[in-house]
């Protein structure tokens, strides 16, 4: 959905095609020929646009131009050799004309073009028009027009001009392609066109393709402005693990801000279903809603299965937003049964929250607050293991800012509720008042930071605890710092600029032990070169490591001195730490058994013309052995060319819930054109421990060469548990103007193949 334009777009089956018959504003533009055949060619011979004067004509009058006139004046023309009439916006070429002035009326042999007020071409061997009427009929005739970019072309064996807003036509063939190409067309029995109520109908429409019918329909009606109207979309099909699935959708234009869509199907191995969507749109606020619905699953246990999601933005007043998210199924195997990999993993927490957000001034500086209302929907996996996180009802959290100077001050605060089904209950408040002196002197800066953190718990009687409450209170004092030194250098045959930085990080915190208090939302944040320079090395409030620590980074980076561009850069960093002490996950404390951290690396960047290589690395020194490499390359060196691999490998990994082991996996994708504008894409994701595909997917794409079809087809595979595997095979066709048939493998495509991109964005015409 559009937020700007407050528009929504929707294609019926035919609306695309149609909707130009009548509504064009610019004669068509001349197009390569890539063939001929007869739908873009008139039954009569073109007409020469010979000369006409330029002067401006009055309002109704007639002007003539023929190499030969005769006739009475005021009764009476006739005119032969390359003859052009002009009334108000029209022009007529022909090569015969008999006009009778009285009746404004005239009568073209030999071939004519009529170029109507709105752009559009009639070409024919032989038209009856009356001028002031601007009506006509013409047998055997051929169009053409453009409206917005899109393009018509088509004949009929009769067709009506009723009026300047009006017409109509039998045994209609029209499409959208360049003049001469006609790979597809629409078919129709009968075609009309009213502008007056920009309706037009049709009946006994069929799409043919390559000479093959592949829709039909006995009748449909379009909005002649390409503008929305209620109607019949193109059906979906998708062929997978769960056999054929057709979905017939139906589009209600309900109000200029407001539609909606109605989808019945089936699901040849499961059953049928209903899917709903509708959205809304106005000044301060819009949402979208979708449901869908199976009453009977022939391949599950579980009967109603059902999803539904809720997106809604409400914005109060400039300072003051809301909004409400709500995901809801009807099961845990619901994900993997209907959708693909990545959407399973991306949806084991479903998130259902309620929140208002603030951003304003206050006291002289910037205050942004939030109240939050969030519970999730957690599924299992495949072996029925599940994570369920706190429940928060509510959270409210404000975040104060003033600059003083050089000085800035921050004031963090936080009161929640946490809920939980099979945990304890408990309410937590946070206040974090720190301030923070910046020092920037061009080459280098020092940042001294000081600040408090006080926390409160009140907790609620759990198995035979009591209530009771807890509190902590730990001051926090760190000094980030560090320099840039730069110098010219040349490497490759040009010219960089390289940059020298190495970074300090001193962080403390006392140590205090906090077994005593729950762990409603703290985890561990995953090792990095990033992390060496953060002072709490735990996600959340529960947990605050002590650290009496020396963080040690040092970065290069290369500039391309002519513009600027960052180039490549690399860095490595560890941590030394003067007290040996910690606090661990569970609260308690431990003396860590060395006095240096692991090394974070990092590079990356165009390491040639066209490649570009990156790669991350976390190296135990104690075990001297590496932890953590995730290693890339990938050569692109144009649109719809990019050829990539990339190493994965964890020492150890939590494979699922609960299950660690080592992680080895190696994951390969192509694009690449085969021959002219068809282009072959495909990936393989592997694991070498234990050894077993993990994902594999192979396609086509092809665009024609005149730009007017395209097609994609992909067949993918992909585990879906430890020991199973699904399928998938997406076939896409693509006629321009024209919705798609089929069912979209693009999203799979982007995910899989890093730069992809689709034919149609590749290959310009």
């Amino acid at each position: 959905m559009k937020q700007s334009g407050r528009v929504f777009a929707c294609k019926p089956l035919v609306v695309a095609l149609v909707c130009a018959f009548c509504s064009t504003t610019a004669q068509a533009q001349q197009a390569e020929v890539c063939h001929t055949d007869d739908i873009s060619a008139a039954s009569a011979p073109a007409v020469d646009n010979a000369p006409v004067a330029t002067q401006d004509l009055p309002t109704d009058t007639v002007r003539i131009h023929a190499d030969k006139i005769a006739g009475q004046t005021g009764v009476r023309a006739l005119a032969e050799g390359d003859v052009v009439v002009e009334r108000n916006a029209e022009t007529l070429h022909a090569q015969r004309i008999d006009y009778d002035q009285p009746a404004d009326t005239l009568t073209a042999e030999g071939g004519f073009t009529l170029t109507r007020a709105d752009g559009a071409q009639v070409r024919g061997d032989t038209l009856q028009y009356d001028l002031g009427k601007q009506s006509g009929q013409v047998r055997d005739a051929a169009f053409e027009a453009e409206h917005e970019g899109r393009r018509l072309q088509g004949t009929g064996s009769e067709l009506v001009l009723h009026d300047g807003k009006r017409s109509s036509a039998k045994k209609v063939r029209f499409n959208t392609c360049g003049r001469g190409d006609n790979p597809w067309y629409i078919e129709a029995a009968e075609l009309q066109a009213d502008r007056n109520t920009n309706i037009g109908t049709a009946k006994h429409a069929k799409l043919v393709f390559k000479g093959v019918p592949i829709l039909y329909t006995p009748w449909a009606d379009f909005p002649l402005s390409g503008g929305r109207k209620s109607g019949f979309l193109v059906p979906s099909v998708k062929i997978g693990s769960n056999g054929t699935e057709l979905e017939l959708p139906y589009y209600f234009n309900v109000a200029p801000n407001y539609d909606a869509t109605f989808a019945p199907g089936v699901i040849s191995a499961r059953g049928l279903t209903l899917r709903g969507e509708t959205r809304y749109l106005m000044p301060d606020y819009q949402g979208q809603v979708q449901a869908r619905y199976m009453p009977h699953d022939r391949r599950s246990r579980h009967d109603h299965r059902y999803e539904v999601q809720w997106q809604h933005q409400h914005r109060l007043n400039p300072q003051w937003q809301g909004g409400v998210s709500l995901n809801q199924v009807s099961d845990d195997d619901y994900y993997r049964d209907f959708y693909g990999r990545n959407e399973v993993a991306e949806n084991v927490q479903l998130d259902r929250r309620a929140w208002l957000n603030y951003e304003g001034k206050a006291f002289g500086g910037t205050l942004n607050a939030q109240a939050l209302a969030q519970k999730y929907q957690t599924l299992s996996d495949a072996q029925g293991r599940k994570d369920k996180p706190y429940a928060l009802l509510p959270r409210v959290s404000t975040q104060w800012d003033r600059q003083f100077g050089s000085i800035k001050t921050a004031v963090s605060s936080q009161f929640t509720r946490f809920e939980h089904s099979e945990r304890q209950d408990g309410s937590r408040a946070v206040l974090y008042p720190q301030a923070q002196w910046q020092l920037d002197r061009g080459w280098w800066y020092a940042r001294p930071k000081v600040g408090v953190h006080f926390t409160r718990y009140w907790l609620d009687r759990f198995r035979g605890t009591p209530s009771h409450t807890a509190d902590r209170i730990l001051p926090i004092a760190n000094l980030d710092t560090g320099m840039n030194f730069e110098r010219h250098t040349r490497l490759f045959g040009q010219n960089f600029i390289q940059t020298l930085e190495p970074r300090l990080f001193y962080n403390y915190i006392p140590k205090k032990p906090q077994n005593d208090l729950p762990n409603f939302d703290s985890s561990e944040n995953s090792f990095s070169y990033a992390q060496l320079f953060r002072e709490n090395l735990y996600s959340g409030n529960d947990r605050i490591n002590s650290s009496n620590s020396l963080s040690f980074g040092l970065q290069t980076r290369l500039f391309e001195t002519h513009s600027g561009a960052e180039r490549f850069r690399a860095g490595i960093g560890q941590k030394f730490y003067f007290n040996a002490d910690n606090v661990l996950l569970d609260g308690n404390i431990a003396r860590l058994p060395r006095n240096k951290s692991d090394i974070a690396a990092f590079a990356g960047g165009r390491v040639a013309q066209h490649w570009h290589a990156d790669a991350k690395l976390h190296y135990n020194q104690n075990a001297r052995a590496l932890e953590r490499v995730d290693a890339g390359i990938r050569y692109h060196p144009e649109a719809g060319k990019v050829l990539s691999a990339r190493y994965k490998y964890a020492r150890r990994e939590e494979i699922y819930t609960g299950h660690f082991n080592r992680l080895r996996q190696l994951d390969l994708a192509f694009q690449w054109p085969i021959r002219n504008n068809l282009y072959a894409m495909g990936r393989l994701n592997y694991g070498l421990s234990p050894r077993k595909p993990l994902e594999q997917m192979l396609g086509l794409e092809y665009r024609s060469h005149c730009g007017c079809w395209s097609a994609s087809m992909a067949a993918q595979r992909y585990t879906s548990g430890q020991d199973s595997y699904k399928h998938a095979l997406f076939f896409t066709l693509q006629l321009k103007d024209l919705s798609s048939l089929g069912n979209n493998p693009f999203k799979a495509l982007h995910l899989g193949i890093p730069k992809y991109h689709k034919t149609n964005e590749v290959i310009k015409k």
